[in-house]
């Protein structure tokens, strides 16, 4: 009976098999969350570059291909394309400025999903008379092929229903 009990144990310690995005176990295991926190961060400042040069199709690519963008007031964007216009809409509202800033970034012990939460705010001009909206939101980050990508990202606003 043990030489039974160690051949499952065996087998139920595969570590040969590799994660999705191409790592071992091994390597997941030992991620470590400071560094990938800090890459986020790099993620992030070159989100806030790609919005200031209102580049919709390459904020799109940092969203996983399954992605979805929540923003308020407008449908999900489900996948890249939807992403890309929801993002282009936004973006061509006259006025248009957008900064965020994360609050707080958690990185899973696995090394390949992450949790973003932070603040925005918000100024458009509609009829030249500028409206400012702040709130918060959430990124969920995953690891995908080394890189990490928006898997899910949801605005909400600050401001009460009506916008007033």
């Amino acid at each position: 009976m043990p030489l039974v009990a160690a051949a499952l144990l065996i087998s139920s310690c595969d570590t040969g098999k590799e994660a999705a995005d191409g790592t071992s176990p091994e390597v997941a295991a030992s991620a470590d969350p400071a560094a990938e926190e800090a890459a986020i961060r790099v993620k992030i400042a070159q989100w806030l570059d790609l919005i200031k040069a209102k580049d919709a199709a390459a904020i799109a690519q940092m969203y996983a291909e399954d992605g979805a963008f929540m923003p308020p007031n407008a449908p999900i964007g489900k996948g890249r394309a939807a992403i890309e216009q929801n993002w282009a809409a936004m973006m061509g509202a006259p006025g248009f400025d957008l900064t965020f800033a994360p609050e707080q970034i958690i990185v899973a012990s696995s090394g390949d999903m992450a949790l973003d939460r932070g603040t925005y705010r918000l100024v458009v001009a509609p009829e030249g008379t500028e409206q400012i909206d702040t709130g918060k939101y959430v990124v969920v980050w995953r690891k995908v092929d080394g890189d990490w990508k928006a898997a899910a990202d949801i605005i909400n606003s600050d401001l009460p229903a009506g916008g007033g």
